[in-house]
C-alpha cells in the first residue's frame, strides 16, 4: 500500500483516493472463493472451542458445512431467501453463517440483546424463512414468531424444536447444492443491521462482491495482512460486521486459526490469548482500556502477539500510544461503519497515532463543506464522504433512506467529520450522526426517546451521547416532565431499563429541563446538549 493520492477533479472536486489494483481479485462470487481458499487449507486447524479445548480442521469444517447447507436446503431455504441467527458466538453459529452461504441464502444475524418487538420487526422485514437460537434466547423467539411462519431451529438439546443435529442429519441425503450465486455485484450474502447517521435500525445489505473486496483489499496492506499461520482470538460478536467479516471471514480466507469465545470477558480473555499464542488480536476501545488497567497483565504471556487492530469507535491517541508501550507492538486503526465495512487503514509501515490511516486500495474519500456545496482540500475539516467495492447496495426496502445516504455516483455520507493531512492520512474529527456508540454497540437516540415518551410523566425528551473514557459514550437523557407530575433521575433510568436492551440503558444519566432546544421547524438540536456535555468535561480538565 503506497499511500493516499490527492487529485483535483473536474468541477473542483478534490478526491483522496487509496491505490488503484485490479478489481478481478474481488469480482466472483463469493462462496466458490471462500470454499476454494479453505480448500487449500486442508489439515489446518481453522475453529477451536477454547471451553472445551474441541478443534475443527478446515476439510472438517467444508463437510459440515455443507452437509448442513444441504440440511437448509431440504428445508426450503433457497437463493436470495434469508436465515436469521440469534445466538451467542460459537463454532455452531460460525459452521451456520457459512452453511447459509453454502446453500445461497441470505444470512441475517441478530443481536441477542434485542427485545422480541425487534427481533418481530427485523424478521418482518427480512422475509425471513428461519431463525437459528439458542435455549437462553428461545422464549423472547418464540414470541417474535408467534403467529408466522418463520421456523426455529435451535443449538442444542431439541426439546421439541428442529435442532442443530436434525440439519446435519438432514444433510446426509443426496441434497443438490447451488452452483450458479447470481450477479456479485447485486445479490446480498448478509443483512447486518445499522441505524446509519439517524433513526431506528435499517438493514443494511452486503453484497457477495462488498465482502469479497474487503477480504482481498486487506490481503493488499502492505506490512499489515494476517499470515496462515497466525492464532486469532475471535471474542466480537457475529451479528456485526466486525466480527462476521472483518474478523470471521477474513481469517477463514487467509487459513487462520480461529479460538471463538462466547462473549468476552478479560480473564478468559487474556488465558486464551496466552494458551493458543494469539498472534494477531482483533481489539475494541473497550477492552483495549481494559488491558491497560488490568492489575495482572504481566501474569500473562502474550508475546507471541505481533499487532493489533483497533475499530468499531475511536481510540484516543494516548490510549493508543500507552497500549503500544504496554504491549511493545503496533495497534492499527481504520475507519468504517456497516455501510461501507473498512474503507481506511493504519499499516505496519505507514502509520501516524490518532489517525484512520490511509484509503484501503479503490476506496475514495471527499471531504465536503455542505454548506457552500464545495470539496476541501488538506487539512480541511468537513463532512466526510467515500465511495468504493465495498460500500453496500442500499437499506433494506427503504429506498428513501438509500438515497438520502448514497447519491446518484455512488458517493457515501457517512455523517462524520474529518479532515486528511499533507500526507494523506485521514482523522476523524467530529460526528455528525446522531448514533451514539456505547462500547462498540449502536444506540440510535429516536429509539430511546420513543421509550421515554410513552412514560405518562415525560412531557419531552432529548437523548444524547455523554462522553465516557472507557465506553466511548454513555446514553444520557434530557427530559421535560409533564404538568402534575414529579419523577426522579432513577424512576427515568428505571423505566428505560424495563423497555431496552442493556446497552441502551440511560448509564449517562437523566438531567431535567424546562424545554429541550430544538429548530424552528421542530428538528431536536442534540448538537447544543452534546457541546454542553463537552464543555462539561474540559471544564473539569
Amino acid at each position: 500500500m503506497r499511500g493516499c493520492t490527492i487529485e483535483e477533479r473536474e468541477g473542483g472536486e478534490i478526491v483522496f483516493s487509496g491505490d488503484k489494483i485490479n478489481s478481478a481479485g474481488y469480482d466472483g462470487p463469493l462462496w466458490p472463493f471462500l470454499k476454494q481458499r479453505m480448500q487449500s487449507h486442508g489439515v489446518r486447524t481453522a475453529f477451536v472451542n477454547p471451553y472445551d479445548r474441541e478443534e475443527f480442521s478446515y476439510a472438517r469444517v467444508l463437510s459440515v458445512v455443507e452437509r448442513l447447507a444441504r440440511g437448509l436446503r431440504k428445508l426450503g431455504l433457497r437463493e436470495g431467501k434469508s436465515l436469521c441467527i440469534l445466538a451467542p458466538n460459537s463454532v455452531e453459529n460460525a459452521l451456520l453463517i457459512l452453511a447459509t452461504m453454502s446453500a445461497g441464502g441470505v444470512l441475517h444475524a441478530i443481536n441477542p440483546a434485542s427485545m422480541t418487538d425487534e427481533i418481530r420487526r427485523q424478521l418482518d422485514l427480512t422475509e425471513a424463512g428461519f431463525i437459528v437460537t439458542v435455549q437462553q434466547f428461545l422464549a423472547p423467539v418464540q414470541q417474535a414468531v408467534s403467529g408466522s411462519n418463520v421456523r426455529v431451529i435451535i443449538i442444542g438439546q431439541r426439546n421439541g424444536i428442529l435442532n442443530y443435529s436434525d440439519l446435519l442429519t438432514l444433510g446426509s441425503d443426496d441434497v443438490t447444492l447451488p452452483t450458479t450465486f447470481g450477479d456479485p455485484g447485486n445479490s446480498v450474502a448478509a443483512i447486518l443491521f445499522s441505524s446509519g447517521t439517524t433513526g431506528v435500525p435499517k438493514g443494511v445489505e452486503i453484497t457477495q462482491r462488498n465482502m469479497r473486496a474487503w477480504i482481498h483489499i486487506f490481503s493488499m496492506v502492505e506490512g499489515g495482512t494476517m499470515q496462515a499461520d497466525d492464532v486469532v482470538l475471535l471474542f466480537l460478536p457475529f451479528f456485526h460486521v466486525y466480527g462476521q467479516v472483518v474478523t470471521l471471514l477474513t481469517s477463514l480466507a487467509t487459513g487462520c486459526k480461529i479460538v471463538v469465545m462466547e462473549k468476552f470477558d478479560m480473564l478468559d480473555f487474556l488465558s486464551f490469548a496466552a494458551r493458543y499464542k494469539s498472534s494477531v488480536l482483533f481489539l475494541v476501545p473497550p477492552v483495549v482500556i481494559g488491558m491497560l488497567n488490568f492489575p495482572k497483565l504481566s501474569d500473562y504471556d502474550l508475546s507471541s502477539v505481533r499487532f493489533a487492530v483497533c475499530g468499531a469507535a475511536p481510540l484516543g491517541k494516548d490510549t493508543e500510544a500507552q497500549f503500544i508501550r504496554t504491549m511493545g507492538v503496533p495497534c492499527l486503526q481504520g475507519y468504517g461503519m456497516t455501510e461501507n465495512m473498512v474503507a481506511g487503514l493504519t499499516s505496519l509501515n505507514k502509520y501516524k497515532a490518532g489517525s484512520c490511516g490511509f484509503p484501503l486500495p479503490n476506496m475514495e474519500f471527499k471531504i465536503v463543506d455542505s454548506e457552500r456545496n464545495r470539496c476541501l482540500g488538506v487539512k480541511q475539516a468537513g463532512d466526510l464522504y467515500m465511495r468504493g467495492p465495498m460500500t453496500m447496495r442500499g437499506y433494506l426496502k427503504n429506498p428513501q433512506a438509500t438515497t438520502n445516504t448514497i447519491d446518484s455516483k455512488g458517493w457515501l455520507n457517512t455523517g462524520d467529520v474529518g479532515l486528511f493531512d499533507s500526507d494523506g492520512f485521514l482523522y476523524i474529527v467530529d460526528r455528525k450522526k446522531e448514533l451514539i456508540k456505547y462500547k462498540g454497540e449502536q444506540v440510535p437516540p429516536a429509539v430511546l426517546e420513543d421509550v421515554l415518551l410513552n412514560h405518562p410523566g415525560i412531557a419531552d425528551a432529548c437523548v444524547v451521547g455523554r462522553p465516557d473514557p472507557v465506553a466511548g459514550e454513555l446514553p444520557m437523557a434530557f427530559v421535560v416532565t409533564a404538568p402534575g407530575h414529579t419523577l426522579t433521575a432513577q424512576q427515568v433510568q428505571d423505566f428505560v431499563a424495563k423497555n431496552v436492551p442493556s446497552f441502551m440503558q440511560l448509564r449517562g444519566g437523566v438531567e431535567f429541563r424546562e424545554q429541550i432546544p430544538k429548530s424552528p421547524s421542530g428538528k431536536i438540536l442534540r448538537r447544543l446538549l452534546r457541546d454542553e456535555l463537552k464543555q462539561k468535561v474540559i471544564a473539569k480538565l
